[in-house]
């Protein structure tokens, strides 16, 4: 399906639980994550900043902000925002009712607010996928791409043939039997795999890397 592009709140009908919202404020983006019963749930700069609308703008500092439930059309304000769960291809969201408890065990915590290094962006993809990310790092791979995984002692290496799935070497080890695909240095035999990213992944950091392109 593709994205719709970003409008202006006059209901909430197209909100399923669980959603990321992306809102576009003037000069960036700010994210929120739908709880249901017409609230959201997202990180609130506490600062002498104004109020999230049309005419507002954050700090590219890094600042304090408090995890707020509120109902959207307070969130939202005058901006614009659209439904935007860009990493469903990528990450498989965590079941809603997890989603929703997590988020609400997070409210009141004061968290760094960074729109530099788009850290509220983090804390919502966390709470639907599990992981924190945002498309700076974690870019939406292609068909085709390379995909470079960083885990604590090596780089692993998959590429991406759609769908979620990548195909990639699988250290025969003692955990290859449990569906592990955690990476040995003393592995010397492999198996050719199709899983999916986020299984490979495990957590780790990854990045498309097509480095020869160039």
């Amino acid at each position: 399906m593709a994205m719709e592009g970003p409008r202006n709140l006059e209901g909430y009908e197209d909100l399923e639980a669980g959603d990321l919202m992306e809102i576009f404020h003037t000069g960036d983006e700010h994210w929120a994550i739908y709880v249901g019963g017409g609230d959201v749930l997202h990180l609130d700069p506490i600062s002498e900043c104004p109020r999230a609308d049309s005419s507002s703008t954050y700090s590219s500092g890094n600042i304090r902000a408090v995890v707020k439930q509120e109902h959207v059309r307070y969130a939202v304000g005058s901006c614009l925002y659209r439904v935007n769960n860009y990493l469903d291809q990528v990450y498989r969201p965590r079941p809603v009712n997890e989603i929703i408890s997590s988020a609400r065990e997070m409210i009141g915590a004061q968290l760094e607010y960074c729109v530099k290094d788009r850290k509220y962006k983090h804390f919502v993809t966390h709470l639907r996928y599990g992981t924190a990310c945002s498309r700076q790092f974690c870019k939406e791979p292609e068909p085709g791409d390379l995909i470079n995984i960083y885990n604590i002692i090596s780089k692993h290496w998959a590429i991406y043939v759609g769908g979620g799935d990548v195909i990639h070497l699988a250290p025969l080890s003692e955990d290859s039997e449990s569906g592990s695909s955690s990476i040995s240095i003393l592995s010397r035999r492999a198996v050719v795999k199709q899983e999916r990213l986020q299984d490979v992944v495990n957590g780790y950091h990854y990045q498309v890397d097509n480095y020869w392109d160039q």
